[in-house]
């Protein structure tokens, strides 16, 4: 598959099918079944925004191929801290090790770079990510066995450069 031919966007509340069938199609090695309430919720906030707390900025973008939705992942930045954290990245399991998920990881966080170039940049994950984030400078800080549930251990990361 061509990485050439993806397009990455914002999200918009179109996408919300799209996206919940990208999860799902994650579950349950990737993420366990009560995140997909979680991640609904997480979706909700962009589809029908509030009056969010002012410390808190949240981005979100679908990645697409052939118009398609195949992936999304956004990231969360808190003024209060200096910080950005990485939110929900993933892509439909169909397109996994294909150069999507990097994609979609590269585009995120040179966003971050530049919208707030002095922040940290933290993210969390699981067992079955976290070799793939230290690879791009990240370093476990934290671990909590069973973090996300049973059997899904968490990995909390920041960049280190």
């Amino acid at each position: 598959m061509d990485l050439s031919l993806a397009l990455i966007r914002p999200y918009h509340k179109n996408d919300n099918a799209a996206c919940m069938l990208a999860f799902n199609s994650n579950v349950p090695l990737f993420f366990t079944v009560p995140e997909i309430t979680q991640f609904e919720n997480w979706l909700a906030k962009f589809d029908a925004p509030s009056t969010a707390e002012p410390d808190f900025q949240s981005y979100y973008f679908v990645l697409l191929l052939d118009r398609a939705v195949i992936g999304c992942g956004g990231f969360v930045h808190h003024s209060g801290k200096n910080e950005s954290t990485f939110s929900w990245g993933l892509v439909h399991r169909a397109y996994h090790k294909k150069g999507f998920g990097k994609l979609l990881f590269d585009y995120r966080l040179a966003k971050m770079k530049m919208m707030y170039p002095t922040a940290s940049i933290l993210l969390d994950t699981t067992q079955h990510s976290y070799t793939f984030f230290q690879k791009y400078g990240f370093v476990t800080e934290k671990y909590t066995k069973e973090g996300y549930g049973e059997g899904m251990h968490r990995y909390d990361m920041r960049l280190k450069e």
